[in-house]
Parts: structure tokens; sequence; C-alpha cells
């Protein structure tokens, strides 16, 4: 494992034979210093690191229907058209329902049956 970072680590590193130096022209003397590219002389500076949260949902009351949406399931699997009704769900923006139950099934309180109905995953 440490072999493994130690490679990781050295993988990004410039070698150090980075200094150039110009020998100068054919025949002549190296007596002059190294030249030194003035890249080599920068600091590294350190890639800048995102924290933040990915984007929120459009949804502000997405939580709060799914909470309802549980309450409604509490006696069981309901096909979308009757919870729907339980809910009052045509006065909610067209599409809601639908994503809300979509919120639900990828955080797994939700379930979908075979016939297209929805039912809690943890029921009392």
């Amino acid at each position: 494992m440490n072999a493994f970072l130690r490679w990781w680590r050295n993988l990004w590193r410039r070698p150090a034979a980075s200094v150039r130096t110009d020998a100068g022209p054919a025949g002549t003397g190296s007596g002059a210093a190294p030249r030194v590219d003035s890249d080599d002389l920068a600091p590294r500076t350190p890639h800048r690191r995102h924290y933040t949260a990915p984007a929120a949902d459009d949804d502000p009351q997405r939580e709060a229907r799914l909470g309802a949406v549980l309450q409604a399931l509490g006696g069981g699997s309901l096909g979308r058209d009757e919870l729907a009704a339980r809910l009052g769900a045509a006065d909610w923006e067209p599409g809601r329902l639908d994503a809300v139950v979509a919120h639900g099934v990828a955080s797994g309180v939700l379930l979908e049956t075979a016939d297209g109905g929805v039912r809690a995953r943890y029921a009392d």
C-alpha cells in the first residue's frame, strides 16, 4: 500500500533534472553559471478545491411532499392515480408527483410495484 502511495505522489512531481543549462556554442568553454528557466523557480500552486454541494433540486418542498406520500402509503400500495387523488396532487405543478416518487425510489424509501403502483419500503 505504501509503495502505491509513493508511486502516486511521485507520478505528478517534476523531475529533479528540470533545471535547464545551456552549454553555449560548440567549442566554447562552459565556465558560466547554468541558466535557470523562470518556470522552474515559480512555486507550485495547489489545485483549487471545490467544497460546494451539488445543485439543489428546483422543488424546495420535495421532502415535505415525500413525507405526505409516505403517510398516504401507510395503508399499503397504491396506484399513481389513487395516490394523486389522496394527496391532492392536481394542485401541484405538473410532473411534481412523478418527481417526488422518483426521488423516493432513488433514496430507497419507496418501491415501485410490477403493476405501476407505489409502496413504502418500510411499512409499520
